[in-house]
């Protein structure tokens, strides 16, 4: 895949993740997390793959737009995507790595951090 297919499919990924409301089923985002899945939250907090995936399945819509994505490739199979998020209450700086197993793409780490 070239770099700008990957980046829309990778920036198609984060927005069902962004919101997990849109989906007719939400179980259908689980497979997207990688078995080591770790996220460090805005909040401070690090959750785990379960810990996330159990907040992703029951957690209420919310207004957030992402901005300025950008990824960048590590590997061949490793991807960097950099973004922003706007929500009602904040903005904050994004960033995730993506790994290719099987042949579809997994995040394998994602961290938020408010912007000053």
């Amino acid at each position: 895949m070239k770099k700008p297919e990957l980046q829309d499919h990778l920036y198609a990924l984060e927005e069902r993740l962004l919101h997990p409301d849109r989906e007719a089923d939400r179980k259908a985002l689980i497979p997207l997390f990688a078995e080591e899945y770790k996220e460090f939250c805005t909040s401070g907090r690090v959750f785990n793959r379960q810990q996330t995936i159990d907040v992703l399945l029951t957690g209420a819509a919310r207004p957030a737009t992402i901005h300025h994505f950008y990824i960048a490739q590590l590997a061949e199979n490793v991807v960097l995507a950099t973004y922003r998020v706007t929500t009602a209450v904040a903005i904050s700086h994004r960033s995730s790595l993506w790994t290719l197993r099987d042949n579809r793409w997994q995040l394998y780490f994602h961290q938020g951090t408010i912007a000053t």
